[in-house]
């Protein structure tokens, strides 16, 4: 069984590795259009059902702020999965560069602006009843470099589908609903 990426793709640059994944920087053959793209090998996936729901979540999700998974592939070996590429860097990183720069952080007015999308990505996410579980300032990538660049969500790893996120929250604070809204076991990010 071989896959279709390596006819589809060219791998031009790898941007990163972490654990046991890479990203490349990767260009369609055939629109020259290009993305990045997460490889796993197979044999590293130790829970299949947990990276499925990973995939399942990152496909549902159709929002401005939120990383678009343009397509997965898969063969003997490795999960290809092709996204849109974040040139910007992570929002920690510009911070750290700001006050390296400026010695000082984001002004007011940057920060709500940043702080809006965020909310308005995790908004869309509890409005499809998903959890992302793993918020933080390196989870959320600039898709450009300009001062002025929307940013991403990334990193769905650690998130439910959480049903009740969906419900009307006038309705369970009337007591018209009794939902359990509770969600069992630490994970994340520790510090």
């Amino acid at each position: 069984e071989i896959g279709l990426f390596n006819f589809k793709y060219l791998k031009i640059q790898e941007l990163g590795s972490g654990g046991f994944s890479k990203v490349f920087r990767v260009q369609n053959l055939i629109t020259s259009e290009i993305f990045a793209c997460k490889e796993l090998p197979i044999s590293k996936i130790k829970d299949k059902e947990k990276f499925k729901n990973e995939v399942n979540i990152m496909s549902k999700c159709d929002h401005p702020n939120i990383i678009k998974l343009v397509e997965i592939d898969e063969d003997r070996r490795y999960v290809e999965l092709v996204m849109e590429e974040c040139c910007g860097g992570t929002l920690f990183d510009r911070l750290l560069k700001k006050m390296e720069d400026d010695d000082e952080a984001f002004s007011e007015k940057e920060a709500a602006i940043i702080f809006k999308q965020i909310i308005s990505a995790i908004f869309y996410c509890h409005n499809q009843g998903i959890a992302h579980r793993d918020l933080k300032m390196e989870n959320v990538l600039f898709l450009y470099k300009s001062e002025d660049s929307p940013i991403k969500v990334i990193d769905f790893g650690l998130s439910e589908s959480a049903p009740h996120l969906q419900t009307d929250l006038m309705e369970i604070i009337s007591g018209e609903k009794n939902v359990n809204m509770t969600m069992s076991g630490s994970v994340g990010t520790p510090h």
